[in-house]
């Protein structure tokens, strides 16, 4: 994977704390994604549906409703910054 005209550690700030997006990391992420999987929006939809799917099928019947609700929720969150994370990337801008 070759990232173009970026550097590779990017600083984010959430709720007045600066962090450090390391996109190496995110290449290494979708490179261990890709040895059991293929590594793309439709598979980690998918992913995280399933895992959704057996979270619910087999929670623990002391499993509180909130407590599931936000792993839920989180889930689906970490389903968003997977489909949003990398898009397949068009022809080469000369700009």
């Amino acid at each position: 994977m070759v990232i173009d005209n970026q550097q590779e550690v990017q600083t984010i700030t959430l709720n007045g704390t600066n962090y450090s997006l390391n996109l190496r990391e995110i290449e290494t992420f979708m490179q261990q994604c890709d040895l059991f999987m293929d590594a793309n929006q439709n598979e980690f939809d998918t992913m995280t549906q399933i895992i959704s799917d057996q979270l619910i099928d087999n929670a623990n019947a002391n499993t509180s409703v909130p407590e599931l609700r936000a792993q839920l929720k989180f889930l689906r969150e970490v389903s968003f910054l997977l489909r949003c994370m990398l898009s397949p990337a068009g022809p080469a801008s000369k700009y």
